[in-house]
């Protein structure tokens, strides 16, 4: 048990090193922008960057299904991984022409450039199959490789953008430099995690998996990003970008807890731990509260430290997107200990939040940073309650311990 234990520890702490670095870089490129660039400007690319999270959904939805799979095959896989990989690469091509169809008329939403659009959603497509490969170490809970995947992918993302930017600082230039980071990410990652050749031929049951997922996760990270967007159309210049600044504490207050979840997952699809599911959400609600209660405390110098002194009317307002970002990294973990059983009735109760938040904020609440950051945090807030209470209630049918009995035990 104990040498159980220190596996599982060493796990979360090597993924969150490397979650951290990968995280750390995107961050710089966030940071650099918000120096380099004016403050209207910045919040295009703050657009772009979230056009380029709910469509990166797609790869995380091939990585969530490649670990599920590898997992519960265990070690004669081999077919499962096949498959998986031939996904990736499909999807990559459809995504791929997808988006030159959808460029010009998002451009025009966004009042940013096409021909960012259009890099965006082909570094967008270029990433899906470097998380598959993320998604077949993680299933088999190769941690160290799984790291120096994930390092890779995140690093080599944000140096291309940062050198772009420092060429050219502009929102097509950053397009340009983030996609061609993104293709040298993912073939670091398919090199960590190994040769596998692609089958011909994919199964239904696959192809549904993968829509049934990606759905989900669509809905969570559009959730988590449509704010933006949403503060895109209805601010002004300067709203805007300081509202990008704001995602970018609440995307840092997200991942923080996303080592938790990657070590978690395949555990609460293969059935080897007990309480898997209470102590992931434990672990992310502590980390979200020091994250919240951190950014209050120290706003003014971290948002120093981000944009820089002309963004310093909007330091009170930093801890809110802190809190917000940490509500929906607790609704991630119960999305996936949805992914691990199949079920869908918390993917559509995302959806659900997803119309109401764009409803609410495009009707009523759209006057300022504010009220549309709380009318986020309050949709996040509302699917943690009602989507932990569904977990339990799935887990009591199924003979599960519920989360006051896992969180009063010890991890086995």
């Amino acid at each position: 048990m104990n040498q159980s234990r220190r596996a599982l520890a060493g796990g979360i702490l090597l993924v969150g090193a490397a979650t951290m670095l990968a995280n750390a870089a995107s961050y710089l490129l966030s940071m650099f922008a918000a120096r380099w660039m004016s403050v209207p400007e910045y919040g295009a690319l703050g657009a772009m960057l979230s056009v380029s999270i709910i469509g990166g959904t797609a790869a995380l939805g091939v990585q969530a299904v490649a670990a599920r799979r590898v997992a519960a095959a265990g070690a004669g896989g081999a077919e499962e991984r096949a498959a998986v990989v031939s996904l990736g690469l499909r999807l990559t091509a459809l995504i791929a022409v997808a988006g030159l169809a959808v460029a010009w008329p998002l451009a025009a939403l966004l009042t940013v450039p096409p021909a960012a659009v259009i890099l965006t959603l082909l570094a967008t497509a270029a990433s899906i199959p470097g998380f598959g490969a993320l998604g077949l170490v993680q299933g088999d809970e190769r941690h160290r490789h799984y790291g120096y995947a994930y390092a890779a992918i995140g690093v080599l993302r944000a140096a291309g953008g940062i050198v772009a930017l420092a060429i050219a600082p502009d929102v097509t230039s950053a397009c340009a430099g983030i996609l061609m980071g993104s293709l040298a990410g993912t073939v670091a990652a398919v090199w960590f995690a190994g040769p596998v050749r692609p089958q011909r031929r994919l199964t239904p049951q696959l192809v549904r998996e993968l829509t049934a997922t990606t759905g989900t996760l669509v809905a969570l990270y559009a959730l988590s990003n449509t704010d933006l967007l949403l503060a895109r159309i209805f601010l002004d210049g300067h709203g805007s970008g300081e509202y990008a600044l704001g995602a970018l504490v609440a995307k840092i207050a997200f991942f923080l807890p996303y080592a938790v979840i990657t070590v978690f997952f395949p555990k609460m699809t293969a059935g080897t731990m007990r309480h898997a599911f209470a102590v992931a959400v434990g672990m992310s609600a502590a980390i979200g509260v020091v994250a919240t209660a951190g950014t209050a405390v120290l706003a003014v110098p971290i948002v120093w430290i981000i944009g820089g002194d002309k963004y310093a009317d909007f330091a009170s307002l930093a801890w809110l997107f802190a809190l917000e970002g940490s509500l929906f990294a607790i609704v991630q973990v119960i999305l996936y200990a949805g992914f691990s059983s199949r079920a869908r009735a918390l993917g559509i109760l995302t959806a659900i939040g997803l119309v109401c938040q764009i409803v609410v904020v495009s009707l009523w609440s759209h006057q300022s940073v504010t009220s549309i950051v709380l009318t986020s945090s309050g949709i996040a807030a509302v699917l943690v309650v009602v989507g932990i209470a569904v977990e339990l209630r799935r887990g009591r049918a199924k003979g599960r311990p519920v989360i006051a009995e896992a969180l009063a035990s010890t991890p086995e």
